[in-house]
Parts: structure tokens; C-alpha cells; sequence
């Protein structure tokens, strides 16, 4: 255990320099093959997928079949989440998605889907998808986490930190697609993301890895601040090493992400 948190700590020290993280990943094991389904359920163009990602952070948005999403909802439907902090177990419904009063976290996890509903299984191996994965991070990539969780609005309707922007150190390199499985507009606390803030980072933003929403309009240019809006069905890839957040909802919001790592 004391092992693991110091090869974290060193992980996540090395990442944030392009050079250390390049030679890192250089000397790291190869990763075997990663299943994928033989025939893709719908096709996306993966080479344009990965120009996207490698120029702004993240790509335009794809849309999964409706079945797919219908087989998500259903399972999420039935299952416990737990909450992030005080791991209460809830079941919420999707289409009342309320808690009871004595729940007091914002945020619900189930991080058993991927062993407990086939459409969570077939998606993250789905041939485009780790395909531009593969390509993307330039190596056999590894599944590093997959989950589904709701986000709630305070009770207070007041900002909350952990919704600023941040950017994420999960792995050496990583990327993940996010689809939303209810409607999101501006209310329901889209992903907002800073285009190009993946790929070199100041000293500053080395050494701080949230910046207050003052801060990212003070240094970024309004273009490069990307609200995701999407319909149920909707997502996108995102490498989450650049800044990005979840805004403070005002209703629920449910999402499925699928991360791979090399």
C-alpha cells in the first residue's frame, strides 16, 4: 500500500512534464490487445476523432444507438449507486431522479456496470471506440476505469469547488469518452472544456491543478471555453489532462464514461 501511494504521487509528479512523461511512457510494458467487437455498431470516422483530440483535447460528439442508450438507462435504472463521499447506497429513478432528505452527497457512483450490463461491455470494446483510443494514445491501450454516475444540485443552489475547473493525472496518458444518458442543457451541469490545455501547461497551471472560473477567464480566450450540450445518446472523448469541469447543476444529470490508460 505504501508502495503504491508513493508510485503515485511520483506518477502524478512525473506526468505534469512533457519530457519525464514521454520517457516514462517509453520505458512502460506494452499492454496486450484489448478485445474488440468484430462489427462496429456504428461507424465513426476514427482518424478524424483523433486529429480533434490531438489538436483541442477533445473531439465533436458521436452518437450511440438507441438501443444502446435504452439498455444504460434500464440497467442504471435498477441498480445502487453509492454516494462519493458517505457511500450510501440509493436507487434513483431516471425519470424522478430525487433523493431522500437525508442524503448529503452530490454525487452517486456505480462502478459495477461494466461486469453487470452488456451494453457497458460491448461500448468499451466497441472496435471505433478503442480504436481511437489506440491511436490516440499510440500504443494497445488498457481499460482503466468505466462507471456511471448522477450529479445532484446543492441544496443551497450555491457553487460548489469540486464542480471548477481541474484537469485530471489518472495515468501516464489516457483518454475518455463521456455519454450522456439523460438530455443536458445548460442547467443540468454540462462538461466545460479549455481547448489546447492539454498539450503544455505554464509553471503556474503545472503547480495548480484547479483554477477558480475567474481565473480560466481571466487567462483563456471565451472561444477556447467549450460548454458540451448534448441530448441523451450524445458523447464525446476527452484527454481530461486538460482543464475541464462540471458545472454546478440546477437539475440531475447522468453520464457513462469510459476510461483507457496505456
Amino acid at each position: 500500500m505504501i508502495k503504491n501511494k508513493i508510485q503515485n504521487k511520483l506518477m502524478r509528479l512525473i506526468t505534469r512534464f512533457k519530457f519525464s512523461r514521454n520517457l516514462a511512457i517509453s520505458l512502460l510494458k506494452k499492454n496486450p490487445v484489448i478485445y474488440r467487437t468484430e462489427n462496429s455498431f456504428f461507424s465513426l470516422d476514427v482518424n478524424n476523432f483523433v486529429d480533434e483530440i490531438n489538436q483541442n483535447g477533445f473531439s465533436t460528439t458521436f452518437k450511440i444507438p438507441k438501443k444502446s442508450l435504452n439498455e444504460l438507462i434500464r440497467y442504471c435504472n435498477h441498480t445502487e449507486f453509492v454516494g462519493q463521499n458517505h457511500k450510501q447506497k440509493v436507487k434513483i429513478d431516471y425519470k424522478n431522479p430525487t433523493l431522500p432528505d437525508h442524503q448529503e452527497d452530490l454525487w452517486y457512483l456505480d462502478t459495477s456496470i461494466y461486469k453487470n450490463c452488456k451494453e457497458a461491455y460491448n461500448l468499451s470494446h466497441n472496435k471505433d471506440l478503442v480504436n481511437i483510443a489506440a491511436s490516440y494514445l499510440g500504443r494497445e491501450p488498457k481499460l482503466q476505469s468505466i462507471h456511471a454516475w448522477w450529479s445532484f444540485p446543492p441544496k443551497d443552489k450555491s457553487y460548489v469547488h469540486n464542480y471548477g475547473f481541474h484537469y485530471d493525472i489518472d495515468s501516464y496518458k489516457f483518454v475518455k469518452f463521456f455519454i450522456y444518458l439523460t438530455d443536458v442543457d445548460d442547467e443540468s451541469g454540462p462538461h466545460v472544456i479549455i481547448a489546447k490545455t492539454h498539450k503544455r501547461k505554464t509553471w503556474f497551471q503545472k503547480l495548480n491543478r484547479r483554477l477558480s472560473d475567474k481565473q480560466a477567464q481571466e487567462k483563456f480566450k471565451k472561444e477556447d471555453i467549450n460548454v458540451m450540450l448534448g441530448k441523451a445518446g450524445e458523447g464525446f472523448f476527452e484527454d481530461t489532462f486538460s482543464y475541464h469541469k462540471g458545472t454546478t447543476p440546477h437539475k440531475p444529470r447522468l453520464i457513462f464514461q469510459v476510461e483507457y490508460s496505456i
